[in-house]
């Protein structure tokens, strides 16, 4: 159970448009948006607002496909197959790949 208190603001179709559109660009929500902005203006703490960079977005997309194809090997390995000399070096190329990608991404990041 929380203290906090509904409060309810009308606003004409432009500015209810614009706030809305200020809210997706920042990825918040027009609640948490507009409580900050309340807050700000009555010289209370706020959260500082980081909107999620696009390409911040792809490299944790990529992080993703990474840790399948990870686990896609794992599996392979674990699955008590048997691997030809040349099926082993392959999985280990395929490891040092995926470790380079992950250091450029962490990079970038």
């Amino acid at each position: 159970m929380t203290n906090k208190k509904r409060i309810v603001a009308y606003l004409d179709q432009i500015d209810k448009e614009l706030l809305e559109n200020r809210c997706k660009l920042l990825k918040v929500s027009v609640s948490f948006f507009t409580a900050n902005c309340i807050l700000e203006k009555l010289g209370k703490p706020i959260l500082e607002i980081k909107p999620i960079n696009d390409t911040t977005k792809e490299y944790t997309l990529q992080l993703f496909k990474i840790g399948n194809n990870l686990n896609q090997l794992a599996r392979k390995l674990n699955s008590g197959a048997k691997f030809m000399i040349a099926d082993q070096q392959a999985v280990l190329e395929n490891i040092k790949k995926l470790n380079t990608q992950i250091l450029e991404i962490q990079s970038k990041i």
